[in-house]
């Protein structure tokens, strides 16, 4: 299941970052059995500093 959660603060801005994450569930539980964050989103930064954005986004998590 994808769900969409708050983060850790932008590395340029400070804001929340958006996390787009992974759930996997098992049939026997209701609850997730593991997490993977597929995605990273800051609005603001994303739309007016892309090179910056892609920048932080490599050095800080590996990926862009």
């Amino acid at each position: 299941m994808k769900i969409t959660r708050y983060g850790e603060p932008c590395p340029l801005c400070r804001t929340p970052l958006l996390l787009g994450v992974l759930q996997v569930r098992s049939a026997q539980s209701d609850f997730p059995t593991a997490e993977r964050v597929t995605r990273r989103r800051c609005p603001g930064c994303q739309t007016t500093r892309p090179e910056q954005w892609t920048e932080a986004m490599r050095d800080g998590y590996g990926d862009a």
